[in-house]
Order: C-alpha cells, then structure tokens, then sequence
C-alpha cells in the first residue's frame, strides 16, 4: 500500500512538472502583430502524462496481484519499481535546471524504463497464473 502511494505520488509530481521557463513572457510577446495560420507544435511533455498515468496506476493493480499470487516475485518487482521511483523523484528535483534537450532524453527514458517494468509485472503476473492452472 505504501508504494502504491508513493507511486501515485510520483505520478503527480511528474504528472505538474514544467520549467519555469517554457511559461510565455508576457512582456516579450508582440501585443498586435498577426501571424499566419501554424500547426501547433507539441508542448515538451513532463516524465509522466496522462497515458502514462492509466499505465501506472495499471501497472500497480497487477503488482498488487503479484502479491497474492506469487510472493517472491512481488518483492522482485516491487523493489525494482520503487528503485525507479527514487530515480525519477531525483530527477525531478534537478529536472528544472537542465535543457529542454536533457528533457526529452530523460523523460523518454523514464517512461521507457516504467514502461518496461511494468511489462515484466505484466509477464509475471501472466505466468504465475498460468502455472496455477497446468500445475507446474
């Protein structure tokens, strides 16, 4: 229960996670000046959005399961997700000072490494259960 806590309040740190310098200077921004029609371009996208969010908090009720149904490999998956948690918190505490380049490479490698793990839980979770049904 206190990962999932700790998961979910990763999950809203990353979630409101934007540099204080990608907000618009009202002072710099041309008051009448008319531009021509531009498609928008995609905002730079903080480690956890919401897609990632509905992954996460999946990903949770799966481990969840893993507990009941295979304990040794709850506690595997459970200390390999909250080692990535702790990263991620790291990051997000320097995540401000670095380049919006630093950005897309971290964010990318963080969703990437949740994503990742919670395939493996995922994958556990399927074998374990698996094996209760033929008996292995």
């Amino acid at each position: 229960m206190k990962k999932t806590i700790a998961v979910a309040a990763v999950c809203v740190l990353l979630a409101g996670c934007q540099s204080l310098n990608e907000r618009p200077n009202p002072k710099a921004a041309p008051v009448a000046t008319p531009r021509p029609a531009t498609v928008p371009q995609p905002a730079a996208q903080p480690v956890i959005s919401e897609g990632t969010e509905t992954v996460i908090n999946s990903c949770m009720k799966e481990l969840n399961a893993l507990q009941q149904v295979n304990q040794a490999m709850y506690q595997t998956r459970s200390i390999e997700l909250g080692h990535i948690v702790s990263e991620a918190k790291l990051y997000m505490r320097v995540r401000s000072d670095v380049s919006a380049e630093i950005h897309q490479i971290m964010d990318a490698a963080y969703k990437f490494r949740i994503g990742k793990t919670c395939n493996q839980i995922r994958t556990d979770l399927t074998k374990a259960l698996v094996q209760r049904v033929v008996g292995s």
